[in-house]
Protein backbone atom coordinates (compact mmCIF):
# COMPACT_ATOMS: atom_id res chain seq x y z
CA UNK A 1 0.00 0.00 0.00
CA UNK A 2 1.05 3.51 -0.93
CA UNK A 3 1.92 6.32 1.32
CA UNK A 4 1.82 9.19 -1.09
CA UNK A 5 -1.29 7.96 -3.14
CA UNK A 6 -4.92 7.80 -1.51
CA UNK A 7 -7.13 5.05 -3.97
CA UNK A 8 -10.33 4.63 -3.89
CA UNK A 9 -13.76 3.04 -5.83
CA UNK A 10 -17.48 4.85 -4.46
CA UNK A 11 -19.99 2.99 -3.61
CA UNK A 12 -21.81 5.14 -6.72
CA UNK A 13 -20.32 3.24 -9.36
CA UNK A 14 -19.67 -0.52 -10.17
CA UNK A 15 -17.17 -2.00 -7.85
CA UNK A 16 -13.65 -3.52 -9.73
CA UNK A 17 -13.58 -6.46 -11.08
CA UNK A 18 -10.40 -6.92 -10.27
CA UNK A 19 -7.40 -5.97 -8.41
CA UNK A 20 -7.68 -2.24 -9.21
CA UNK A 21 -9.16 1.14 -8.25
CA UNK A 22 -11.58 3.46 -9.68
CA UNK A 23 -9.75 6.32 -8.67
CA UNK A 24 -6.23 7.40 -7.25
CA UNK A 25 -5.17 11.16 -6.15
CA UNK A 26 -1.46 12.37 -5.78
CA UNK A 27 -0.77 15.05 -3.25
CA UNK A 28 1.15 17.67 -4.62
CA UNK A 29 4.35 17.01 -2.73
CA UNK A 30 5.30 14.34 -5.11
CA UNK A 31 6.71 14.05 -9.35
CA UNK A 32 4.95 11.62 -11.46
CA UNK A 33 7.24 9.18 -13.02
CA UNK A 34 5.92 7.79 -16.33
CA UNK A 35 7.39 4.36 -18.00
CA UNK A 36 7.60 3.88 -21.38
CA UNK A 37 5.67 0.96 -22.67
CA UNK A 38 7.46 -2.27 -21.54
CA UNK A 39 7.22 -5.82 -23.51
CA UNK A 40 7.92 -8.78 -22.42
CA UNK A 41 11.64 -8.78 -23.25
CA UNK A 42 14.56 -8.98 -20.95
CA UNK A 43 17.47 -7.15 -20.78
CA UNK A 44 19.86 -9.91 -22.32
CA UNK A 45 17.27 -9.90 -25.51
CA UNK A 46 14.91 -12.42 -24.63
CA UNK A 47 11.25 -12.58 -25.57
CA UNK A 48 9.67 -15.62 -24.12
CA UNK A 49 7.04 -17.15 -25.98
CA UNK A 50 4.30 -17.18 -23.99
CA UNK A 51 2.02 -14.32 -23.06
CA UNK A 52 2.35 -14.53 -19.19
CA UNK A 53 5.90 -15.75 -19.49
CA UNK A 54 6.30 -12.06 -20.84
CA UNK A 55 3.66 -10.31 -19.02
CA UNK A 56 6.06 -11.29 -15.71
CA UNK A 57 8.97 -10.19 -17.66
CA UNK A 58 7.23 -7.12 -18.11
CA UNK A 59 6.19 -6.64 -14.99
CA UNK A 60 9.72 -6.56 -13.91
CA UNK A 61 10.75 -4.42 -16.36
CA UNK A 62 8.16 -1.45 -14.50
CA UNK A 63 9.94 -2.97 -11.21
CA UNK A 64 13.38 -2.04 -11.99
CA UNK A 65 12.47 1.44 -13.81
CA UNK A 66 10.76 2.19 -10.90
CA UNK A 67 13.55 0.87 -8.32
CA UNK A 68 16.10 2.90 -10.65
CA UNK A 69 14.40 6.08 -9.91
CA UNK A 70 14.07 5.33 -5.67
CA UNK A 71 10.22 4.30 -5.74
CA UNK A 72 8.11 1.05 -5.77
CA UNK A 73 5.40 -0.45 -7.01
CA UNK A 74 3.32 0.27 -4.19
CA UNK A 75 3.54 3.95 -5.71
CA UNK A 76 2.20 3.06 -9.57
CA UNK A 77 -0.71 5.26 -9.94
CA UNK A 78 -2.05 3.81 -13.11
CA UNK A 79 -1.47 0.98 -15.04
CA UNK A 80 -1.89 0.38 -18.95
CA UNK A 81 -1.69 -3.43 -20.23
CA UNK A 82 -2.34 -3.66 -24.28
CA UNK A 83 -2.64 -7.53 -24.97
CA UNK A 84 -2.81 -9.44 -28.16
CA UNK A 85 -4.49 -12.65 -26.53
CA UNK A 86 -6.13 -12.95 -23.31
CA UNK A 87 -4.35 -13.91 -20.33
CA UNK A 88 -6.43 -15.73 -17.51
CA UNK A 89 -7.27 -13.20 -15.14
CA UNK A 90 -6.05 -15.03 -12.12
CA UNK A 91 -2.99 -16.02 -13.91
CA UNK A 92 -2.46 -12.30 -14.12
CA UNK A 93 -3.72 -11.18 -10.81
CA UNK A 94 -1.03 -13.88 -9.86
CA UNK A 95 2.15 -12.95 -11.34
CA UNK A 96 1.45 -9.32 -10.98
CA UNK A 97 1.06 -9.77 -7.22
CA UNK A 98 4.34 -11.83 -7.03
CA UNK A 99 6.04 -9.01 -8.47
CA UNK A 100 4.41 -6.07 -7.57
CA UNK A 101 2.72 -6.89 -4.40
CA UNK A 102 -0.46 -6.40 -3.30
CA UNK A 103 -1.79 -2.87 -5.53
CA UNK A 104 -4.33 -1.83 -6.88
CA UNK A 105 -3.55 1.12 -8.84
CA UNK A 106 -6.69 2.91 -11.31
CA UNK A 107 -6.12 0.63 -14.06
CA UNK A 108 -7.04 -0.35 -18.17
CA UNK A 109 -6.88 -3.52 -20.18
CA UNK A 110 -6.76 -2.85 -24.13
CA UNK A 111 -7.16 -5.61 -26.66
CA UNK A 112 -5.09 -4.50 -29.65
CA UNK A 113 -4.57 -6.27 -33.18
CA UNK A 114 -0.69 -5.99 -32.72
CA UNK A 115 2.41 -4.46 -30.94
CA UNK A 116 5.41 -3.26 -32.29
CA UNK A 117 6.51 -6.75 -33.34
CA UNK A 118 4.67 -9.72 -34.11
CA UNK A 119 6.97 -11.23 -31.37
CA UNK A 120 5.54 -9.27 -28.37
CA UNK A 121 1.99 -10.05 -27.12
CA UNK A 122 2.00 -7.46 -24.28
CA UNK A 123 2.76 -4.10 -23.02
CA UNK A 124 2.27 -2.43 -20.04
CA UNK A 125 2.63 1.37 -19.26
CA UNK A 126 3.23 3.10 -15.61
CA UNK A 127 2.60 5.97 -13.75
CA UNK A 128 4.16 6.09 -10.24
CA UNK A 129 4.57 8.80 -7.64
CA UNK A 130 8.14 9.89 -6.49
CA UNK A 131 8.35 12.25 -3.47
CA UNK A 132 9.37 15.35 -4.44
CA UNK A 133 12.77 17.09 -3.53
CA UNK A 134 12.89 18.97 -0.73
CA UNK A 135 13.08 22.57 -1.42
CA UNK A 136 16.52 24.02 -0.42
CA UNK A 137 17.11 26.54 2.26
Amino acid sequence: MSELIAFSSPDTVLPPYGAYSHAAVVPTSTRLLFTAGQVGETPAGVVPSSIEAQYEVALTNIANILADRGTSPANIIKLTTYVVTPIPPDRMRSIREAIFGDITPAATMLFVPRLAGPEYLVEIEAVAAILAPSPSA
